[in-house]
């Protein structure tokens, strides 16, 4: 049988997709264990992230410097193991002391693979002849497209399973099967087109020197390094205590996996619909950057809405828009920054950028968790939208000018 040719892209698709439709589940199990079978607070949530992002914020590009001087499969492959173990400690236990360290493996074993991922494809595609970054950008869509229809199936699967047995048995069957997909990349990846630093005899400091030259030095990106720093002071406030903002005033305690699982769900459709109009959009020609200011307007309109009630359908309805346009932000501001890295130090770059969402992240769990604490949930989710249009603000300084047409 005629073995099919190499495509780097496809196993980008598939691979990296499968990972993320997987965390929708685990994040559905994890969420529900945490708030409804723990009852943990809005501290306590908040200092699950802090542990989460101090984490990141250490290790992000030390791992990304790393997969440059190194191999970027490696990163990926060490990424599925501490990440699939992760999964499975985060619900060995009802104690919180306990299950408070997974989120260090998570953070470290995330580190691994932010910006590896995408350089890695990225030079794949270069040495093929097939490189173009508006099909990259295009790519990134489509592999987070493709994440989104595995997570309709992850969130099926975890409703079913969580109400038969328990979530705690869902997000330990989804972390095996996280550590199983190294499996997978181990036979699949290649890296025929990557030269790995060292052989340059550059080591760890010069390629760190380098990638912090190359952000500090272009414009661009540091621009997007402020837009991701608002951008993700806000987005730590609704990960951490907007679906508590959801339960408590819907209520309904008994069936929070099922009311949850649905709305994971609508969000999950939703996204494919905003996936696509900005697969259209940048099909267009109008630019990764002009993309993000219209996905920002509509994360805070979307927040604002969601922060302002406590009707539980107006809250979901907020949710439907911010949470959509903030998944479709990612791959978006990833294409962003992997236009502008050059190949050497591309993944350190993109793990800057990580280290730029966990320091965003991190300021906004303490002050915004302090907030809900102090005064209440609505009014940090409040001044979370408020970040999210100041990111939009700001990134109409990245918007490149047209080339105008020539008769």
């Amino acid at each position: 049988m005629k073995s099919r040719p190499y495509d780097p892209a496809r196993v980008f698709v598939r691979g990296f997709g499968l990972n993320e439709g997987i965390e929708w589940g685990f994040w559905l199990s994890l969420t529900v264990f945490w708030i409804v079978e723990l009852g943990l607070g809005p501290l306590q949530l908040v200092f699950m992230g802090i542990v989460l992002e101090v984490t990141v914020l250490l290790s992000e590009t030390p791992t990304g410097v790393v997969a440059d001087l190194h191999s970027r499969k490696r990163s990926v492959l060490i990424a599925q193991l501490l990440m699939g173990i992760s999964f499975v400690w985060a619900v060995a236990s009802t104690n919180y002391w306990v299950i408070l360290p997974a989120q260090v493996l998570v953070g470290f074993g995330w580190t691994f693979r932010t910006g590896a991922d995408t350089a890695w494809v990225t030079d794949e595609l270069k040495g093929l002849g097939e490189f173009d970054h508006d099909d990259v950008d295009r790519l990134l869509l489509r592999k987070h497209r493709f994440g989104i229809l595995v997570a309709i199936v992850s969130l099926t699967f975890t409703m079913i399973v969580g109400t038969l047995t328990s979530v705690r048995w869902v997000a330990a069957i989804l972390g095996l099967t996280y550590m199983a997909m190294a499996f997978y990349f181990q036979r699949n990846m290649r890296e025929d087109n990557f030269t790995p630093g060292h052989e340059h005899e550059r080591g760890f400091l010069e390629t760190l020197k380098k990638g912090l030259a190359v952000v500090s030095g272009r414009p661009r990106l540091r621009v997007l390094v402020v837009v991701i720093l608002l951008l993700d002071f806000g987005a730590e406030a609704f990960d951490r205590l907007g679906y508590k903002h959801f339960l408590d005033s819907a209520d309904v305690s008994d069936d929070s996996l099922i009311v949850l699982g649905l709305l994971f769900l609508v969000l999950a459709f939703a996204g494919l619909a905003v996936n696509a109009a900005s697969s259209r959009v940048l099909a267009q020609g109008h630019g990764v950057a002009r993309l993000a200011v219209v996905l920002l307007a509509v994360a805070a309109i979307g927040g604002f809405i969601a922060s302002i009630t406590s009707i539980v359908v107006v809250i979901a309805f907020g949710y439907l828009l911010q949470d959509s346009v903030r998944e479709a932000l990612w791959p978006v501001l990833e294409g962003w920054a992997n236009r502008d890295a050059p190949s050497d130090v591309r993944a350190t770059v993109h793990s800057l950028m990580g280290q730029t969402t966990s320091l965003g992240e991190l300021a906004g769990g303490i002050a915004l968790g302090i907030v809900a604490e102090l005064v209440t949930i609505p009014v940090a989710l409040t001044i979370a939208a408020l970040s999210f249009a100041a990111a939009g603000a700001v990134a109409t300084r990245g918007i490149a000018p047209r080339t105008p047409d020539l008769a």
